[in-house]
């Protein structure tokens, strides 16, 4: 493929990821990627999906566990920039949720990074302020 192509493709792949977000479908994001991603969101024992995953099962766990936390219809979740390069892609936004357990609302910046290898996803990093996240279950 040509430099062209893989950043489409990596378009395309995203823009199935962020459209699952959206319609909360943790086995279709999971189905995005391969059978051994990397996938890391810094970990926080309020959090139990935070930290590195390694399997599909893991990563669909983890993101229903993710849609779950959190009141329906007020999350907010506002990529803001996204920088592609071949098979590798920065998206850098603003995420904001209400914790159903506490009814308390966060709002935080985001960095999302993903690397892509035949046509799935082989790596993906979270970054968010995860203390102002933590107090929002507290």
């Amino acid at each position: 493929m040509n430099a062209s192509s893989d950043n489409q493709q990596t378009q395309n792949i995203l823009n199935s990821f962020f459209q699952s977000v959206s319609d909360k479908n943790a086995a279709a994001i999971a189905s995005l990627f391969s059978d051994n991603a990397d996938w890391y969101i810094p970990q926080s024992d309020l959090l139990p999906w935070t930290g590195k995953l390694t399997t599909n099962s893991a990563i669909t766990k983890a993101l229903q566990m993710i849609f779950d936390a959190f009141v329906e219809g007020e999350d907010q979740f506002e990529p803001d920039h996204l920088f592609i390069d071949g098979n590798e892609a920065a998206v850098f936004g603003k995420v904001s949720r209400v914790v159903k357990k506490t009814g308390k609302r966060f709002t935080s910046p985001f960095c999302q990074r993903f690397k892509l290898a035949d046509g799935k996803i082989t790596n993906f990093l979270m970054m968010e302020d995860t203390r102002e996240i933590e107090k929002a279950f507290r």
